[in-house]
């Protein structure tokens, strides 16, 4: 009897397990930067993953002249409407917003680093509460090299590596190849950078249907892309993703799950290592 009744605890352990849901958490500087990853979001949503994109900064410093919106509340009331707008087209949860200010992540303040200390501290707490498997966030590029993104990249980083939570942690990053067509239409100063092939070991594949929600997706932005500006880049987005996106694992003691669904085969299968 005592036998069977550890058997049926380890069954009730193991089907809890089993049922635990699968969760993926993006960590971005602004609204628009999900973009970035559209089509990977919009894809595991659809299959069932819950996916929560954390946004650190309001944005209100990202004026545009076409969109006639000035600096300061005004647009950072119409990019979180665009930030809803675009969560909602991607097929994710309402997007969660620390709202630090734009542009001053890495601020001397008083005390030091306490702006960026605060994305830090408020991922340690998404991380507790939503219980992801994996995250993604920036690379140490930045992207295209912008200070928000790099410092937002930091505390993430900072917070995995402060302890052996078991969550993972993947950059989203451009090989040259990828980063070409979207260097045409990108202003020529600020380029976007690119990571060694090498390195972007998991290329996680979308379709049509997860392309056209990430289309829809950057549409929602239109304090930062008139329609023209989207459709270009757009298309040049998807000329360079050819059909997947490319992440990096954070450390190279990641190396071995390159593959999340070799690494974990219950959670965002069936991610595969690039084979060259």
């Amino acid at each position: 009897m005592k036998r069977m009744a550890i058997l049926q605890l380890l069954l009730s352990a193991s089907m809890a397990w089993t049922q635990q849901p699968r969760v993926l958490l993006a960590v971005f500087a602004h609204p628009d930067d999900e973009t970035f990853a559209g089509p990977v979001l919009a894809r595991y949503a659809r299959e069932g993953v819950k996916v929560y994109v954390a946004i650190a900064s309001k944005g209100e410093k990202g004026a545009d002249e076409h969109s006639a919106i000035p600096p300061g509340d005004p647009l950072a009331r119409a990019r979180r409407a665009e930030a809803e707008c675009a969560c909602q087209k991607l097929g994710v949860d309402p997007p969660i917003f620390f709202d630090l200010n734009d542009g001053e992540l890495g601020a001397i303040t008083n005390p030091l680093g306490k702006n960026i200390q605060a994305v830090a501290n408020k991922t340690e707490k998404l991380i507790a509460q939503l219980h992801p498997q994996v995250i993604v966030t920036w690379g140490p590029d930045g992207g295209y090299g912008h200070p928000d993104h790099r410092l937002v990249s930091d505390a993430v980083t900072q917070v995995i590596q402060s302890a052996p939570s078991g969550v993972k942690l993947y950059y989203v990053g451009l090989t040259p190849k990828q980063a070409a067509p979207l260097n045409r239409e990108w202003p020529p100063a600020i380029p976007w950078h690119t990571t060694d092939p090498g390195f972007l070991a998991v290329n996680v594949p979308f379709t049509k249907a997860d392309q056209e929600s990430a289309r829809r997706a950057m549409e929602c932005h239109k304090t930062q892309f008139s329609p023209d500006d989207a459709q270009k880049l757009q298309k040049a987005r998807d000329e360079g993703w050819s059909g997947q996106v490319s992440f990096r694992a954070w450390s190279t003691t990641q190396t071995s799950q390159a593959s999340l669904s070799k690494s974990n085969p219950d959670f965002l299968s069936p991610l595969t290592a690039a084979e060259d």
